[in-house]
This record gives structure tokens, C-alpha cells and sequence, in this order.
């Protein structure tokens, strides 16, 4: 039996809801999708529930989920996976954050939670921290680029514990808060203390910055402190390979995926033009998951962010774009592989709706294509209202095992 090569396309924050300036159609519905909807025709399709029915999802935990692992027992925070996919190389015991390097105003009232959302001056901010910032009573610090305005924070030192608060208060107009211990443990209020001071000396490197004070003279706001979140130590991950017995690739300019796809032990590469953006080289990606698809990689996932980058800032003709896009990207790798030569799969990690700007627990569509004669679903465009016709209901934890199948790869289960 033929086993096929199996593509995983995740379009970040993919599902959405109504949209009032769209007369109630949803970005899916509204984008044209000619090449999704050609796969249709042999394909099996539904709505994934990344986690579980209602819960929110965060891009961590649900891709976590659809990689097979269940978020519930190696879920430890969102930190390590940030730092991973910056760069960083932790050790036992170190405790890592993911930040956003942000807008305060002299009273550390935030202003703007992202400074701006796009920095082209991070990498060389990040420098002067590390060149300015070694360490905070005796606890190592370092700091990582990550995509856009995100950064990762790393501690390293004896007695630290990644049982605290964050600092970020996930809103604008409210002040930096103050990270606290979140149990009774020395160590805890070691870090929280660790933390608090740093947090303070971010403030003061930044602030007094010449690349700050050149941001404001192009008026620009200046990123003057980092909010940190998601501490979590470093456990390492199960091996992708060892429980499904696939050597797999991944393609990815976002810092976080690209963490959680390393410690997995897949082979992880940004092409060039590759943002984690709006902005992103789509046709970079198709190039790169088509040379990987002809290596001897058997198992790729191509991961696009821009769906949800849209989402976030509500931004409803560039998600639309996006979409458009990725379906030309699928049209690419198809016309290049040959849909006769791989097993397709098509969802989001969560629903990010594109007016309210936030995830929720709504369902995700999904389709599976298959290169040979199945029992399909009569589905005519893909979007959130037509998947609820389809017969997949599923959980991320079954995506890897549905996959399998399909491509000829399982093993029985017994005897």
C-alpha cells in the first residue's frame, strides 16, 4: 500500500464569526478560494475544536494539541517556546518569558502594548540590553528577538521558580503591574523580586535609548519597557518522530511556533521574506514547503500568520487577502507535487473573529484531502457555515491520528 506524504497547512487564528461590514458573511465565506475548493471535491471536511468545545485556545495550547500532545500535561507556559524559537538555548531550570516590548508613559501607564505592532529597530534594542543588562542579584538575563515586537526574557540561576505573575496587564491605559509570587515558596518571591527590578532597569535602558529618542523625533512611539508574561521552566518535549514515527519539517517565521516545532525535534526553517506578518513572502513559503515535500521529509507543516495578525488589529480586507493568498500558495505546491503525490490537510489553530479581535472557542473549518477515491463530503466552499455540513467533528488530539490514516501510515491498535 502506497504511504503519501502529508502537508499540514495551519492559517493562524483562521475561523471567524459574522462580519457587519461584510452583510454577515465571514472572511472564508467573502475570500476566493478556487483552489480550496477544487481539493473539495475529494476531501472530508468538518470543524475542529483545537482543544476541547468552548475553550479558548491559545496558539500554544492548540498547537500543542494538534501535534498529538495533550496541552492539559505539557502545557508548562508560553515563555520557553517563545525563547526556543528566538534563538535561545535553555538549560534545566532556567525560567523563560515571553514579552512585548511596549509604550509607557513616566508613570508606566501603558500606552500601546505593542509600540507600534512592527519595530525594525528590535534586533538592535535587544543588543543594548544584553550589552547593558547581564544580570539582576546575581540571576543571568538575556534577551531574544522575537517576530514583530515580541521578545523573550530568559533567567538563568540558582533557587528560581516560574510560579509568578506577569507583569503585562493585557490592557492599555493601566499601569505596569507588578509581578508577585503565586505561591509560598522562597523561590517564587526570588523571581517576582528578580523580576520587579528588571523590569525597572528595562525602563531605564530604554528610555534614555538614542534609537528610542530617534523614534520619537520620527514620530514614532518609543518601546521603552517590555511587558513579560508566560514564565515557564524548560521540560523538553516528547520527540515528534518517536510517537508517530514520521521525520517532519516545519516552515515558520513565528517565534512561538517555531519553539514548539524544535523542541518536537522537527527540522524548522524561515525562508527568506518570511514576516510572521501581514507582510509575509507567500511565495517563499510554497518554494520551501515544495523543496522540503521533495526531500525525504515525510510529514511538512506550513504555518501562516498573517491570518491572525489581520484579526488582531481587525484589519477585514487583509485577512480576506491573506486567505486568497494561502490558497495560492496551495495552488503552487499543488501544481508543483501533484495532488496525486500527497495528503492535504487545511485548518486553523483557533478562531480569532475579526471584530471583536480576540480568540474565542468557537470551532475551526477543516478539510482533508486525499489523493485517491474516499467517501467525500459534499461540501461546495470552504467556510465556518458549510464545515457544519461536513462529517469531521474533532479535537486537535485527533489530527495527527486522522492524518496517519489517511496517508497509509497507521498502525492497528491490537490484535
Amino acid at each position: 500500500m502506497k504511504q503519501y506524504k502529508i502537508l499540514l497547512i495551519i492559517a493562524d487564528g483562521l475561523g471567524d464569526r459574522p462580519v457587519s461590514k461584510l452583510h454577515g458573511l465571514t472572511p472564508l465565506e467573502a475570500a476566493n478560494k478556487p483552489n480550496i475548493n477544487e481539493l473539495l471535491k475529494n476531501s472530508i471536511a468538518g470543524l475542529l475544536d483545537p482543544i476541547s468545545p468552548g475553550i479558548v485556545p491559545g496558539s500554544d495550547t492548540s498547537h500543542l494539541s494538534i501535534f498529538g500532545l495533550d496541552p492539559h500535561k505539557y502545557y508548562r507556559g508560553r515563555g520557553v517556546f517563545e525563547a526556543l524559537g528566538a534563538g535561545a538555548i535553555l538549560n534545566d531550570g532556567d525560567i523563560a518569558f515571553r514579552g512585548n516590548f511596549a509604550t509607557v508613559n513616566n508613570d508606566f501607564v501603558v500606552i500601546d502594548r505593542r509600540a507600534g505592532r512592527k519595530l525594525e529597530e528590535g534586533e538592535d534594542l535587544v543588543k543594548e540590553l544584553n550589552d547593558k543588562i547581564k544580570e539582576i542579584d546575581n540571576v543571568k538575563v538575556k534577551f531574544y528577538k522575537g517576530t514583530e515586537h515580541r521578545v523573550a526574557v530568559v533567567l538563568s540561576g540558582e533557587g528560581l521558580s516560574d510560579k509568578v505573575s506577569d507583569t503585562d496587564p493585557h490592557y492599555e491605559g493601566i499601569k505596569v503591574l507588578e509581578s508577585r509570587p503565586l505561591d509560598s515558596t522562597l523561590e517564587s518571591k526570588k523571581t517576582a523580586e528578580v523580576i520587579n527590578k528588571l523590569t525597572r532597569k528595562i525602563y531605564e535602558v530604554l528610555n534614555s535609548s538614542e534609537i528610542n529618542k530617534r523614534r520619537v523625533e520620527k514620530g514614532e512611539k518609543p518601546a521603552n519597557i517590555i511587558l513579560l508574561r508566560g514564565a515557564s521552566h524548560y521540560v523538553r518535549l516528547p520527540r515528534f518522530k518517536d510517537y508517530t514515527k514520521l521525520k517532519a519539517a516545519a516552515v515558520s517565521a513565528t517565534a512561538l511556533i517555531k519553539g514548539i516545532c524544535k523542541d518536537l525535534g522537527m527540522y524548522v526553517t524561515t525562508p527568506p521574506g518570511a514576516t510572521g506578518g501581514i507582510d509575509t513572502d507567500y511565495n517563499s513559503k510554497a518554494r520551501e514547503a515544495i523543496k522540503l515535500l521533495k526531500e525525504d521529509y515525510e510529514f511538512v507543516f506550513l504555518h501562516i500568520k498573517a491570518t491572525d495578525a489581520a484579526s488582531h488589529d481587525g484589519l477585514i480586507e487583509e485577512k480576506i487577502k491573506a486567505i486568497e493568498r494561502i490558497d495560492s500558495v496551495i495552488g503552487t505546491i499543488i501544481d508543483d507535487i501533484g495532488r496525486e503525490n500527497i495528503v492535504i490537510m487545511f485548518t486553523g489553530d483557533h478562531t480569532t473573529p475579526v471584530e471583536l479581535k480576540e480568540h474565542t472557542g468557537d470551532p475551526v473549518p477543516i478539510f482533508l484531502y486525499v489523493p485517491y477515491p474516499i467517501v467525500n463530503d459534499s461540501i461546495k466552499d470552504f467556510n465556518e457555515k458549510e464545515a457544519r455540513k461536513g462529517s469531521l467533528r474533532i479535537r486537535g488530539l485527533d489530527v495527527i491520528n486522522i492524518l496517519l490514516n489517511y496517508s497509509n501510515r497507521a498502525e492497528k491498535y491490537g490484535a
